[in-house]
């Protein structure tokens, strides 16, 4: 089905104000604060720091908004510089995150941008980790710690760095429910239907980068490829696994726009409406490379990326358009 692409511009302003909740919290650490310094033990201010901690934990996720209820799905492909971070979320407040950025962002911008979407502390139904590089799983751990995910995937291959077990950690904690997926699962969270298309069962790629974790989401008539990092013999590889299945209105661009990946042979099997791809400005990898860009010359997808556009979004339409708001550019 033929949709039309519309363009917007939005600010790098929160869209909903998590003022009171972050009054409420502020009040409820400064009374535990005082008690603790005072040896005190008021019934009354444990009374109302646990109705506060409820009431933290059931807040609703925001999908009241008249320009929220008039979508089927919005996609959030975070600016979060030279890493990667996208939300999806339903009609229904299902939602699912696809990594979480990198290890070294100080703010970090991962978490403002959830508790602006789905609300303090709210709920996370998916959160899958492509692959295990610091610059895909960075503050994995924080967001375990600090929203209700439900459950993770990972791809099951072992990485040496801190990060990596800093989010093992976490998910032991945190007691997630956990999955490596494999090429032809396919999983139903909410309205979202998810096939797997990479990393084969039983094959192990070389690097962490090949091993990612290749996913095509649906919800309704409009779908979603990420990629993560795979370069193109990966790409070549699932174009003949799935010869008339990989089709798709959006497009993440492999490996942040590097000229490894997103092969013409890939774009013309997956033929997207839209693509982004997730890159920090004047980053030292030289993405997205020039190559990469040029594939885009003569085609009618309409490309954005984060290192120009800041942070995309994507709402899917309940009359089949895709309507693209950016933070900055044209």
């Amino acid at each position: 089905m033929k949709r039309k692409v519309k363009r917007k511009k939005t600010t790098k302003s929160g869209k909903r104000s998590v003022l009171l909740t972050t009054l409420l919290v502020s009040v409820a650490f400064l009374l535990g604060s005082w008690a603790e310094r005072s040896n005190l033990s008021f019934q009354w201010i444990d009374t109302y720091v646990s109705e506060i901690k409820v009431y933290i934990r059931s807040i609703p996720i925001p999908f009241t908004d008249d320009e929220i209820k008039g979508n089927t799905a919005e996609l959030h492909f975070f600016d979060v510089g030279q890493g990667s971070a996208t939300l999806l979320q339903a009609h229904d407040g299902t939602t699912i995150l696809i990594d979480t950025g990198r290890y070294d962002d100080s703010e970090p911008r991962i978490i403002n941008y959830l508790n602006d979407e789905i609300g303090v502390g709210g709920k996370i139904d998916l959160m899958i980790f492509t692959h295990n590089d610091a610059d895909h799983i960075g503050n994995g751990d924080i967001v375990l710690e600090y929203f209700q995910v439900e459950e993770v995937w990972m791809n099951g291959m072992d990485h040496t760095s801190q990060t990596y077990s800093d989010v093992l950690d976490a998910m032991l904690d945190t007691d997630v429910a956990y999955r490596e997926p494999k090429a032809g699962d396919e999983a139903e969270v909410g309205p979202f239907s998810i096939q797997v298309l990479h990393p084969l069962l039983n094959e192990t790629e070389e690097n962490q980068n090949d091993e990612s974790i290749v996913t095509r989401i649906a919800i309704g008539d409009a779908s979603l490829v990420h990629s993560g990092d795979v370069d193109a013999q990966v790409e070549k590889r699932m174009i003949l696994d799935n010869p008339a299945s990989l089709q798709s209105d959006i497009m993440v661009l492999g490996h942040h726009g590097s000229s490894t990946s997103t092969s013409i042979e890939w774009l013309e099997a997956v033929e997207p409406r839209v693509a982004d791809y997730q890159a920090g400005p004047d980053n030292h990898y030289g993405h997205p490379h020039k190559e990469t860009i040029e594939k885009f010359t003569d085609r009618s997808a309409a490309l954005f990326g984060t290192d120009t556009h800041g942070t995309i979004q994507i709402n899917v339409t309940k009359d089949d358009q895709l309507e693209i708001l950016t933070e900055e550019g044209n």
